[in-house]
Protein backbone atom coordinates (compact mmCIF):
# COMPACT_ATOMS: atom_id res chain seq x y z
CA UNK A 1 0.00 0.00 0.00
CA UNK A 2 1.71 3.06 -1.10
CA UNK A 3 0.96 7.17 -1.32
CA UNK A 4 3.05 8.37 -4.02
CA UNK A 5 2.71 12.71 -3.17
CA UNK A 6 3.54 14.78 -6.31
CA UNK A 7 4.25 18.19 -4.65
CA UNK A 8 4.73 21.83 -6.36
CA UNK A 9 3.94 24.82 -7.43
CA UNK A 10 1.08 25.45 -9.76
CA UNK A 11 2.28 24.89 -13.43
CA UNK A 12 5.23 22.55 -12.34
CA UNK A 13 3.92 19.51 -14.11
CA UNK A 14 2.38 17.16 -11.30
CA UNK A 15 -1.13 15.76 -13.11
CA UNK A 16 1.06 15.24 -15.90
CA UNK A 17 3.62 13.10 -14.62
CA UNK A 18 1.26 11.96 -12.23
CA UNK A 19 -0.65 10.38 -15.42
CA UNK A 20 2.87 9.20 -17.00
CA UNK A 21 3.69 7.07 -12.98
CA UNK A 22 0.08 6.11 -13.44
CA UNK A 23 1.56 4.07 -16.85
CA UNK A 24 4.26 2.28 -14.80
CA UNK A 25 2.70 1.76 -11.55
CA UNK A 26 0.06 -0.71 -9.98
CA UNK A 27 -1.54 3.29 -8.75
CA UNK A 28 -4.31 5.53 -9.90
CA UNK A 29 -3.78 9.58 -9.88
CA UNK A 30 -5.99 11.79 -7.58
CA UNK A 31 -4.84 15.10 -8.71
CA UNK A 32 -5.72 18.22 -7.28
CA UNK A 33 -8.54 19.88 -9.36
CA UNK A 34 -10.52 16.41 -9.13
CA UNK A 35 -11.66 17.23 -5.62
CA UNK A 36 -11.84 21.02 -5.84
CA UNK A 37 -13.22 21.42 -9.02
CA UNK A 38 -16.31 18.44 -7.85
CA UNK A 39 -17.46 21.16 -5.23
CA UNK A 40 -16.43 24.71 -7.28
CA UNK A 41 -19.05 23.80 -9.65
CA UNK A 42 -21.64 24.13 -6.94
CA UNK A 43 -20.02 26.95 -4.34
CA UNK A 44 -17.29 28.53 -6.51
CA UNK A 45 -13.35 28.71 -5.44
CA UNK A 46 -14.59 29.60 -1.66
CA UNK A 47 -13.14 28.67 1.74
CA UNK A 48 -15.91 26.24 1.83
CA UNK A 49 -15.10 24.29 -1.29
CA UNK A 50 -11.51 23.99 -0.62
CA UNK A 51 -12.81 22.46 3.58
CA UNK A 52 -15.39 20.16 1.64
CA UNK A 53 -12.26 18.97 -1.17
CA UNK A 54 -9.62 18.14 2.04
CA UNK A 55 -12.13 16.23 3.87
CA UNK A 56 -13.21 14.38 0.99
CA UNK A 57 -9.61 13.30 0.23
CA UNK A 58 -8.80 12.51 3.42
CA UNK A 59 -11.62 10.22 3.95
CA UNK A 60 -10.91 8.34 0.83
CA UNK A 61 -7.39 7.81 2.20
CA UNK A 62 -8.92 6.56 5.84
CA UNK A 63 -11.04 4.26 3.67
CA UNK A 64 -8.39 2.93 1.35
CA UNK A 65 -5.49 2.25 4.24
CA UNK A 66 -8.41 -0.01 5.69
CA UNK A 67 -9.81 -1.97 2.77
CA UNK A 68 -7.94 -4.99 2.09
CA UNK A 69 -10.25 -4.88 -1.67
CA UNK A 70 -8.50 -1.96 -2.84
CA UNK A 71 -8.10 -2.18 -6.75
CA UNK A 72 -4.92 -0.57 -6.67
CA UNK A 73 -2.25 -1.14 -4.40
CA UNK A 74 -0.97 3.08 -4.55
CA UNK A 75 -2.36 6.21 -4.82
CA UNK A 76 -0.89 8.89 -6.94
CA UNK A 77 -2.08 12.76 -5.55
CA UNK A 78 -0.42 15.75 -6.69
CA UNK A 79 -1.30 18.37 -4.48
CA UNK A 80 0.14 22.22 -4.48
CA UNK A 81 1.93 22.89 -0.84
CA UNK A 82 2.31 26.19 0.81
CA UNK A 83 4.92 25.80 2.98
CA UNK A 84 5.19 28.74 5.10
CA UNK A 85 1.29 27.61 6.15
CA UNK A 86 0.95 25.76 9.63
CA UNK A 87 -2.46 24.20 7.76
CA UNK A 88 -0.87 22.75 4.81
CA UNK A 89 2.05 21.15 6.58
CA UNK A 90 -0.35 19.86 8.99
CA UNK A 91 -2.48 18.36 5.84
CA UNK A 92 0.58 16.69 4.67
CA UNK A 93 1.30 15.39 8.21
CA UNK A 94 -2.21 13.84 8.53
CA UNK A 95 -2.20 12.73 5.29
CA UNK A 96 1.49 10.93 5.42
CA UNK A 97 0.79 9.50 8.83
CA UNK A 98 -2.73 7.93 7.45
CA UNK A 99 -0.61 5.97 5.33
CA UNK A 100 2.51 4.89 8.02
CA UNK A 101 0.52 4.30 10.55
CA UNK A 102 -1.28 1.48 8.33
CA UNK A 103 2.15 -0.03 7.36
CA UNK A 104 2.13 1.59 4.14
CA UNK A 105 5.19 3.13 2.56
CA UNK A 106 5.08 6.97 1.58
CA UNK A 107 7.19 8.17 -0.90
CA UNK A 108 7.18 12.37 -1.53
CA UNK A 109 8.52 13.85 -4.58
CA UNK A 110 8.88 17.95 -4.71
CA UNK A 111 8.86 19.19 -8.14
CA UNK A 112 10.49 22.46 -9.23
CA UNK A 113 10.92 24.57 -12.09
CA UNK A 114 11.71 28.17 -13.35
CA UNK A 115 8.61 30.53 -13.39
CA UNK A 116 8.63 30.98 -17.54
CA UNK A 117 8.86 27.31 -17.90
CA UNK A 118 5.81 27.06 -15.47
CA UNK A 119 3.99 30.19 -17.04
CA UNK A 120 4.37 28.55 -20.42
CA UNK A 121 2.77 24.88 -18.97
CA UNK A 122 -0.14 26.87 -17.36
CA UNK A 123 -1.12 27.12 -20.75
CA UNK A 124 -0.78 23.70 -22.59
CA UNK A 125 -3.85 22.51 -23.42
CA UNK A 126 -3.70 18.97 -20.97
CA UNK A 127 -4.25 21.77 -18.50
CA UNK A 128 -6.84 23.81 -19.76
CA UNK A 129 -8.87 20.61 -20.66
CA UNK A 130 -8.59 19.06 -17.20
CA UNK A 131 -9.12 22.30 -15.13
CA UNK A 132 -11.92 24.41 -15.78
CA UNK A 133 -11.00 26.88 -13.32
CA UNK A 134 -7.55 27.61 -15.56
CA UNK A 135 -9.48 28.56 -18.66
CA UNK A 136 -9.58 32.11 -17.94
CA UNK A 137 -5.72 32.48 -18.72
CA UNK A 138 -5.75 36.53 -17.51
CA UNK A 139 -7.35 34.77 -14.18
CA UNK A 140 -4.94 32.12 -13.72
CA UNK A 141 -1.88 33.82 -14.76
CA UNK A 142 -2.55 35.81 -12.32
CA UNK A 143 -3.32 33.87 -9.61
CA UNK A 144 0.08 31.80 -10.55
CA UNK A 145 1.74 34.66 -9.92
CA UNK A 146 0.33 36.14 -6.93
CA UNK A 147 0.68 32.65 -5.28
CA UNK A 148 4.01 32.62 -6.91
CA UNK A 149 4.55 35.95 -4.24
CA UNK A 150 2.88 34.99 -0.92
CA UNK A 151 3.91 31.85 -0.62
CA UNK A 152 6.54 29.73 -0.01
CA UNK A 153 5.89 26.73 -2.87
CA UNK A 154 9.27 24.48 -2.33
CA UNK A 155 10.57 23.61 0.33
CA UNK A 156 14.17 24.58 2.42
CA UNK A 157 16.84 22.22 2.70
CA UNK A 158 16.01 19.41 4.70
CA UNK A 159 12.83 20.89 6.31
CA UNK A 160 10.33 17.75 4.59
CA UNK A 161 12.65 15.36 5.75
CA UNK A 162 12.12 16.69 9.44
CA UNK A 163 8.10 17.40 8.93
CA UNK A 164 7.96 13.79 7.71
CA UNK A 165 10.74 11.61 9.13
CA UNK A 166 8.82 8.10 8.11
CA UNK A 167 8.98 8.87 4.68
CA UNK A 168 10.56 8.46 1.23
CA UNK A 169 11.68 12.15 0.30
CA UNK A 170 12.74 13.22 -3.19
CA UNK A 171 13.20 16.63 -5.13
CA UNK A 172 13.58 17.23 -8.72
CA UNK A 173 14.05 20.20 -11.11
CA UNK A 174 11.72 19.17 -14.06
CA UNK A 175 12.34 22.53 -15.60
CA UNK A 176 14.23 20.62 -18.01
CA UNK A 177 12.81 17.31 -18.38
CA UNK A 178 9.71 16.05 -19.65
CA UNK A 179 6.40 14.49 -18.09
CA UNK A 180 8.07 10.65 -19.15
CA UNK A 181 11.05 11.74 -17.99
CA UNK A 182 10.79 12.73 -14.88
CA UNK A 183 8.55 10.02 -14.44
CA UNK A 184 10.64 7.40 -15.43
CA UNK A 185 13.34 9.16 -13.13
CA UNK A 186 10.61 8.83 -9.91
CA UNK A 187 9.69 5.46 -10.84
CA UNK A 188 13.24 3.89 -10.54
CA UNK A 189 13.89 5.46 -7.39
CA UNK A 190 10.90 4.17 -5.99
CA UNK A 191 11.80 1.06 -7.24
CA UNK A 192 15.20 1.29 -5.81
CA UNK A 193 13.97 3.04 -2.16
CA UNK A 194 11.38 -0.36 -1.97
CA UNK A 195 14.19 -2.79 -2.18
CA UNK A 196 16.70 -1.19 0.02
CA UNK A 197 13.30 -1.48 2.30
CA UNK A 198 12.46 -5.00 1.57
Amino acid sequence: MELILVTGPQAVGKMTVGRELEKHMDAQLLYNHQTIDLFARFLGYTKEAFCLSDETRKNLFRAFVKSDRNVVSGIIFTVVVAYNLESDRAFLKEVCDLFIQAGGSVFYVELEASLDIRLERNVGEDRLLAKPSKRDLGFSKNELLDTHRKHRLNSKTGEVERLLPDIHYLRIDSTLLTAAETAAAIKRWIDDASKQQA
